[in-house]
């Protein structure tokens, strides 16, 4: 009789610790923590392997190009995820970015970090997750970007304009609230 109230207290417990890891962000939040937002398209993917952050994880580079919703300046850049969709690698991660976002010819907005601790594999630009690509579709004339539901930057689906917009905004409030903090 015992055993099954521990039970259902170890699992409540379990449980609680797991969603207490998701972490929901506004657009301001993922750019705080990242180092540059793009409007880009994908002209190249490929998988690789690395001893980073463990060993023989799999990785994918999206190699793009396009401009920097931040500042306007061009963007040519080799960008990593953790995983992979290539069924030949036997490695995806739940987080990783989808299939349907992270296509050979899409445009996408993309958010990535530079990882100081990473190995200069494709410049250590990296992107965290699902939640740094956001796929770019024609819609009614004008680009929209595709939104992914609460929690996550553009919860639903925006003009490509409005979108760049949004970040220079973020941007800009980010940048005074550094200086106004004595930084940079």
């Amino acid at each position: 009789m015992r055993t099954v109230p521990r039970v259902a207290l170890a699992v409540v417990l379990l449980t609680a610790g797991a969603l207490a890891a998701i972490k929901a962000l506004t657009l301001s939040e993922l750019m705080a923590i990242t180092t540059d937002a793009a409007h880009v398209r994908i002209v190249a993917k490929s998988t690789f392997r690395m001893d980073y952050p463990l060993p023989d994880a799999v990785w994918t580079k999206l190699s793009v190009v396009g401009e920097s919703l931040r500042t306007g300046e061009p963007v040519k850049a080799d960008l990593v995820f953790m995983g992979s969709h290539d069924p030949n690698d036997r490695y995806t991660m739940s987080e990783e970015p989808t299939l349907q976002d992270t296509r050979l010819g899409n445009e996408a907005v993309v958010f990535w970090y530079d990882d100081p601790d990473m190995p200069a594999v494709g410049g250590g630009h990296r992107i965290f997750d699902l939640s740094g690509v956001y796929r770019v579709e024609p819609g009614f004339g004008t680009p929209v970007v595709i939104g992914k539901g609460d929690g996550f930057a553009w919860s639903e689906n925006l003009k490509l304009a409005d979108a760049g917009d949004q970040v220079r905004k973020a941007h800009l409030e980010l940048l005074a609230a550094k200086q106004a903090a004595g930084g940079k």
